[in-house]
């Protein structure tokens, strides 16, 4: 008996599991866009007919919709396919209602309002009728909307959408606001439609922190671009369909989230498998499941490019904006008996505020106004001989670009003096663009110039070769899609293992010595790393208008890293920030006890920051000096736990009601049995 009991369990067991298995139904989750006949729709609606064996299909909303997507879904096989609306808790709740429902093979559920959905039908008979299809071998499908009650937890913009920008300023803003007890149809998915056209990374990324530290899930973060859907069969694999990308957020071992404090916070290392069409992923073991035969193998021993020569790049074209925060951090921070600031004809208007401020501090400056009738003009090229820092500004990229020509005396002379030299050089806005060996152009005209194929890869100045950036990303909404394809076409392009998005007042500083970039601003840099990445893809659709396939990319094993904190090194050949270290001219790191870092903006007026960070709790101290010694005021004075400190100081506020002016001041900060001390400038 106990034989044939170890004989006959065995494929009982297995007969069990396969029901359970096959119970389980199909999602089809749509990031958005019209769909249409013969065109990117057709895979992805084809497969919600046939894994409903084409039979009904409900297509859901909360309010009145056309004939068109039913028409749509029958041209594709379905046996019946109709609108249904239900508005209100009352309808959602009906036993009619539920009884329909259960007839479907296939729900679908328009784009709208989530929240609608979410606070009509949780709990109600319909929800349980959606659950009712889904585990009888069902289709759930939903575009939009649709797609964000998909997931295990859903953003349910109770108070609104959030976004990107908000939500990278504070993951813990109002607008956060999420539901994790509805539908819960894929197992730790949180999806996000519109993905790239609503450049909605850095929200996302920020989404996955913020249910990290309240909740304690890990959880899968999906983004869906508009017309491009993500299908997930009852395996847990979800194959990729349409004419855009899907990106996958996860946290895994290399991931490393330091908790929010005093407003701060710091995502380093979050992975994204970014996929286009025909790409699969298992999201049970969390990882890719097939690679079509289009991808492209990339040599990750390839050589690694680093800065050749320091540089400060901005997130505007505002110079003003920058003037006494990011560009006067360059003016401390260089030598500055000569700048050479070069521009194109044309952009000597916005020019005027930095040569007014240049005046005002009486600095020897020149402008060059480049054109290609001057590259071997031998006075121009003395001029840029006698430089000791360059100013770049201005948004004609092939006419700044053109000094890479080392064929032409200023362009050799260019050569020489950054590369070789290593005279460092500012960037405003988009002209920081051409710091890279290539840069991505032919994006800020035509708002649809990514979907139709139109961007550009241009040559660039080659200061660092394995860069690509763009600035403004959150400017002018209908250039989001542009604007963030910039980077990652550019990267896939190119093979560049090192991407940069900034916006407003943001800044980034290269440091070539130490192979480092420090970030400053209100909203943070968006730093992408794909020296990992070991394959590449990109889409093969081709839209209405278009001269080429849309500039939506796939790349393996991305590594998304964001701190809020400024003048944190992010070591670029680690792919990690630097905590409580500082980094030698070799490149190499040293641990420290504490680390007091130089304040920002530096020069200010009247306000600034400074920061630090201890290994261990003490009795810390903070005090200003003037330039001859004298104590002029004791910031802090008090115990302070291990961590990462900031404190905002005014100089208009210091104690004893003691006047400063302009001027070299010192601050010295003692912990323990340590103590440095640092400069900065009060400029009024």
């Amino acid at each position: 008996m106990k034989s044939l009991f170890k004989i006959f369990c065995f494929p009982i067991i297995i007969f069990t599991l396969t029901c359970n298995l096959s119970a389980q139904g199909y999602v089809c989750a749509v990031g958005g866009g019209s769909e249409n006949y013969n065109s990117w729709s057709d895979a992805p609606y084809n497969w919600i007919v046939q894994k409903a064996d084409s039979g009904k299909i409900i297509i859901l909303g909360t309010g009145s919709a056309t004939t068109w997507l039913p028409n749509y879904f029958m041209s594709l096989g379905a046996d019946t396919a109709y609108n249904k609306t239900i508005g209100s808790i009352a309808a959602a709740d009906l036993q009619e209602t539920y009884d329909e429902l259960i007839t479907a093979k296939a729900i679908f559920i328009r784009g709208g309002d989530q929240w609608n959905y979410i606070r009509f039908w949780k709990g109600t008979k319909t929800d349980s009728a959606l659950n009712y299809i889904f585990q009888n071998g069902g289709v759930i499908a939903g575009t939009s909307a649709g797609l964000a009650v998909l997931g295990d937890v859903d953003f349910s913009a109770r108070f609104g959408t959030v976004y990107p920008d908000e939500a990278l300023l504070n993951p813990f803003n109002n607008y956060m606001q999420f539901e994790d007890n509805f539908l819960n149809l894929v197992p730790d998915v949180l999806f996000d439609s519109h993905f790239i056209e609503r450049a909605r990374h850095g929200r996302l990324v920020a989404m996955l922190y913020n249910r990290y530290f309240a909740t304690g899930r890990s959880l899968i973060g999906i983004g869906v671009d508009d017309r491009t859907a993500f299908c997930v069969s009852p395996d847990g694999v979800g194959e990729v369909m349409g004419s855009g990308a899907v990106s996958i957020f996860t946290i895994d071992d290399e991931t490393d989230l330091q908790q929010i404090s005093a407003g701060d916070y710091t995502i380093e290392k979050m992975k994204c498998d970014q996929l286009t069409n025909g790409w699969k992923y298992d999201l049970n073991n969390r990882q890719i499941a097939f690679i079509p035969a289009s991808a492209k193998e990339v040599d990750t021993l390839r050589e690694w490019e680093f800065p050749l020569t320091d540089f400060w790049i901005t997130g505007s074209d505002n110079i003003s904006q920058h003037l006494q925060t990011s560009f006067s951090n360059f003016i401390a921070n260089v030598n500055p008996d000569k700048f050479v600031i070069i521009s194109h004809p044309g952009f000597s208007t916005q020019l005027n505020t930095l040569i007014s401020f240049l005046n005002q501090g009486s600095a020897n400056y020149e402008v060059v106004y480049l054109n290609n009738s001057m590259l071997n003009d031998p006075a121009i090229s003395q001029t840029i001989g006698d430089a000791t820092n360059f100013v770049f500004a201005g948004d004609s990229l092939n006419i700044l670009s053109s000094l890479n020509d080392t064929a032409t005396l200023i362009g050799g002379m260019f050569n020489q003096k950054t590369l070789v030299d290593k005279t460092p050089v500012f960037f405003f806005g988009k002209s920081g663009k051409i710091a890279g060996q290539y840069y991505t152009d032919n994006l800020y005209t035509d708002v649809y110039a990514a979907y139709r194929g139109k961007m550009t890869n241009n040559a660039g100045l080659n200061l660092f070769g394995d860069f690509i950036f763009e600035p403004m990303l959150y400017d002018a909404s209908d250039m989001y899609e542009n604007k963030m394809s910039s980077v990652l076409w550019g990267m896939m392009k190119n093979r560049s293992r090192f991407g940069v998005y900034l916006h407003g007042n943001a800044m980034s500083v290269f440091k070539s010595s130490q192979k480092i970039v420090k970030g400053y601003g209100s909203l943070p840099p968006v730093y992408i790393d794909a020296s990992l990445t070991t394959y590449v893809d990109s889409s093969t659709f081709v839209a209405s208008g278009g001269v080429g396939p849309r500039q939506a990319v796939a790349m393996n094993n991305l590594r998304y890293s964001i701190t809020t904190w400024d003048g944190y090194a992010y070591l670029i050949e680690e792919g990690k920030f630097d905590y409580g270290t500082s980094v030698n001219d070799d490149g190499s790191s040293i641990i420290k006890d504490f680390v007091l870092y130089q304040n920002y903006p530096n020069p200010f007026n009247p306000v600034t920051k400074i920061s630090w960070q201890s290994s261990a709790g003490s009795w810390q101290s903070l005090k200003l000096f003037d330039i001859l010694g004298n104590e002029l005021a004791k910031l802090i004075d008090e115990y302070r736990p291990a961590g990462r400190h900031e404190i905002e100081f005014n100089s208009q506020q210091i104690t004893n009601n003691k006047q400063i002016s302009s001027g070299v001041y010192f601050y010295r900060l003692t912990a323990g049995n340590h103590s440095e001390t640092k400069s900065m400038i009060l400029m009024k």
